[in-house]
C-alpha cells in the first residue's frame, strides 16, 4: 500500500466575524497541520503549503493543503497546473508569498509568464475583475 504524500485540512469561516477571529483560525489550521504531520514523521519544514480560499454568500472555504515526496515533486515540476475556479482560488489565497511561488502553487512549476496568462483568462472566463490579481498579473 502506498504511503499518502499529502494532506488537506478545511475550514468553513463567516465573513462577518472579527478579522482576528478569522486570522487565529487560519492560524490554528496552520498549527494542526503542522502537528499531524509530525505525528505522522513527516517534517512539516520539508513540506509546501498551499491555501485556497473559496468565497459563498457570508462565508469562506478555506483549505491548506500539503504536500511531501511524489505529490511535491509532481506540483513542482508543472505538469498538472490548476485550471478554472481552483487556479483563481488558489492564486487569490497565496498572493501575498509572489507570483513566482504562487506559479509552483498552483501547479506551473517555473512557467510565470504561462501562469499568468491563464490567471488572466481564466479570470475573464469567470468573469472575476482582474484588480483582484494586481499581485500576480502585471
Amino acid at each position: 500500500m502506498a504511503k499518502p504524500t499529502q494532506a488537506h485540512l478545511e475550514r468553513i469561516i463567516n465573513k462577518n466575524d472579527p478579522l482576528k477571529v478569522r486570522q487565529q483560525t487560519l492560524s490554528q489550521m496552520q498549527y494542526y497541520m503542522g502537528a499531524k504531520l509530525v505525528e505522522v514523521r513527516i517534517d512539516p519544514q520539508k513540506v509546501i503549503y498551499r491555501w485556497s480560499i473559496k468565497n459563498q454568500a457570508d462565508q469562506q472555504i478555506c483549505t491548506l493543503s500539503a504536500f511531501w515526496g511524489e505529490s511535491q515533486r509532481k506540483l513542482l515540476s508543472g505538469s498538472e497546473p490548476l485550471t478554472g475556479e481552483e487556479l483563481t482560488n488558489c492564486a487569490r489565497a497565496n498572493a501575498s508569498a509572489g507570483v513566482e511561488m504562487v506559479a509552483k502553487l498552483c501547479g506551473f512549476g517555473s512557467d510565470k509568464e504561462g501562469f499568468q496568462t491563464k490567471l488572466k483568462e481564466t479570470a475573464r472566463e469567470l468573469e472575476l475583475p482582474l484588480d483582484s490579481f494586481k499581485k500576480l498579473i502585471p
